[in-house]
């Protein structure tokens, strides 16, 4: 955990901030100026809209494959199913999200 100092000199400890699938996609597409604010806005509201359309199963391989980062091993055996079954639910979930994303940027 990162060491803070408050206002009288004491050292704690604070816990780390907890960031969300979408924050993590949306930090592989987005640049850090102020310029790409409104951009930001909307690519925030079609990840989100994108990942509403994901079935419940490929939502939850790719929060455990991109939000904590487990291996494709460590998610089908988490969830009881083949390793090419995971891997085709993560392919289609992907797939979803990329046509997302290109209908966007299609529109710009």
């Amino acid at each position: 955990m990162p060491a803070v100092n408050d206002e009288e000199g004491s050292l704690y400890y604070t816990r780390p901030k907890k960031v969300t699938l979408d924050e993590r996609l949306l930090d592989l597409f987005l640049t850090e100026t102020a310029q790409d604010r409104l951009e930001a806005q909307e690519l925030r509201q079609i990840v989100h809209q994108a990942l509403q359309d994901l079935t419940p199963e490929e939502l939850r391989i790719i929060e455990l494959r991109y939000q904590h980062k487990k291996s494709p091993g460590q998610v089908a055996s988490q969830l009881q199913i083949p390793r090419e079954e995971m891997q085709q639910l993560e392919k289609n979930g992907l797939e979803k999200l990329r046509q997302h994303l290109q209908a966007w940027r299609a529109e710009d």
